[in-house]
């Protein structure tokens, strides 16, 4: 079913899919790992929504019998922001992401799923720091990815800051930062904004602030592709959309330019001495100017 061409005919039996997936978690548990395979190439063909939902409930009880291989797969496809708040799902995948092989594939989901955990305030504050450090892996996200759309969140923005890494600030917003969706919303960037000027400011983050400025070109470069682009990868994508990214991304190298040209102001100081002067005996000041 999952290797038919005719895509009505997968999808009026999502029932049937959903229902399919504890028993793929239970023979991929055994070794036999072609019923999970088959179980995510059919679930391409349906929404999120439709196809996961009705799992939700058991997703516990599924992710504590499911191999680490299985939860890495299923996570970036788990509706975490429908009702999920069961915080030992959040632990139970952490544990399944540090045992899993490291592989680009495994890196995409991982990050994927980190940002739309991220995005469920009821669940982010159970985000370890080592799993935060993932973004630090900066793997290619494909055009249409839930986890970047959703992780613009000026919650999410103000939590990594709170991590206190510079890198890992970095790489997150070279992560959400792409021509395939436009930062959430004005209080997202006002955040962005934020962290540029206060945790990426200073002569010794010049170089973070360059790396951010040379990837914002490579996303407005592509944002100028137009619209048909966009669409043969994404169709959701509209014209309104490509503006706002536009006007967003160069508002955000704006930012990032202006700290790259700051230079410290010329300051006069005034400094004076008193002491004995030895031509005369007696207590003379001597002042003078410099700058700095």
């Amino acid at each position: 079913m999952a290797k038919s061409e005719d895509t009505f005919t997968v999808r009026c039996k999502h029932k049937a899919v959903t229902a399919f997936f504890p028993y793929a978690v239970w023979m991929e548990r055994d070794g036999e790992h072609k019923m999970m395979e088959a179980f995510f190439a059919a679930a391409k063909l349906f929404d999120s929504t439709t196809l996961w939902h009705p799992i939700v409930p058991f997703l516990p009880a599924l992710f504590r019998a499911a191999s680490p291989q299985a939860v890495v797969a299923a996570s970036s496809n788990v509706p975490w922001h429908r009702g999920l708040n069961d915080a030992s799902v959040v632990d139970m995948w952490a544990v399944a992401i540090s045992a899993d092989t490291c592989t680009e594939e495994v890196e995409r989901r991982v990050v994927d799923a980190l940002l739309q955990i991220a995005s469920v305030d009821s669940l982010r504050p159970y985000i370890t720091t080592d799993s935060w450090s993932w973004l630090n892996r900066r793997p290619t996200l494909p055009p249409i990815c839930l986890g970047r759309s959703m992780g613009t969140k000026k919650q999410i923005v103000r939590r990594v800051k709170e991590l206190g890494d510079v890198e890992t600030l970095k790489s997150y917003l070279m992560l959400v930062w792409s021509e395939w969706n436009p930062i959430s919303s004005p209080q997202s960037l006002a955040e962005m904004r934020y962290a540029i000027s206060w945790d990426l400011r200073g002569v010794e983050k010049r170089v973070h602030r360059e790396e951010l400025v040379n990837h914002l070109d490579h996303v407005l470069k592509q944002l100028d592709l137009g619209l048909v682009y966009f669409r043969h990868y994404n169709p959701w994508i509209d014209e309104e959309g490509v503006q706002r990214a536009k006007g967003q991304y160069a508002k955000l190298k704006g930012y990032c330019m202006g700290w790259m040209r700051e230079r410290r102001r010329i300051r006069p100081f005034r400094w004076s001495l008193t002491t004995i002067c030895p031509y005369c005996y007696h207590v003379c000041s001597v002042s003078a100017v410099l700058t700095r």
